[in-house]
């Protein structure tokens, strides 16, 4: 089941841009329908020059292409939806959920803004955005950076939380006129 993962460059973007990661006990928002499909703005192929990169999206699979200087392929990584990984959306709000190793989800907001489309994830801010917005506390603490909570999130709560500052973390910015991906 791990195997098949769509998006694993935002987790590892999430791990090292962000000093706490959130986990939830299911896809979040736990009342919207999963779509199982990549959002249409970023399918396509985008350049990622500053890292020698190319990704290629389309409905359920990304594929990541790493080249050296010389444009020999150095890495391949293809990451396909499954039910390890799920997106939901609600209105123009995008919900990446990805399935942990210990069977809680950590969940990525995408969204279009302008010529952009952002991915963006919960971090060290967020944890005060959780509690005041929604009144929503950890349930407990496997290190100091890693939050469980035990409630599921609404739709109606995961849009006040965007809308109150959450998912301050911008992890992914695709220029869509450009076609090229940076951090």
């Amino acid at each position: 089941m791990r195997k098949y993962l769509t998006i694993i460059t935002v987790c590892a973007l999430a791990i090292a841009t962000s000093c706490t990661t959130h986990y939830f006990p299911e896809p979040q928002p736990i009342d919207a329908k999963s779509i199982n499909e990549m959002p249409k703005s970023i399918i396509g192929q985008w350049d990622k020059p500053e890292e020698n990169e190319i990704h290629i999206i389309d409905k359920t699979s990304w594929i990541s292409i790493s080249t050296d200087s010389l444009g020999n392929q150095t890495t391949k990584r293809e990451y396909v939806i499954s039910d390890s990984l799920i997106v939901k959306k609600v209105d123009k709000f995008y919900f990446i959920n990805m399935l942990e190793d210990d069977s809680y989800w950590q969940v990525f907001l995408g969204f279009k803004e302008g010529n952009s489309f952002l991915i963006k994830g919960l971090g060290s801010a967020d944890t005060l955005t959780l509690k005041s917005s929604l009144g929503l506390t950890p349930d407990s603490t496997a290190e100091s950076n890693e939050l469980y909570y035990k409630q599921n999130l609404s739709k109606k709560q995961m849009k006040k939380l965007v809308k109150d500052g959450g998912f301050a973390d911008t992890l992914m910015v695709f220029d869509l006129k450009n076609r090229t991906l940076s951090n």
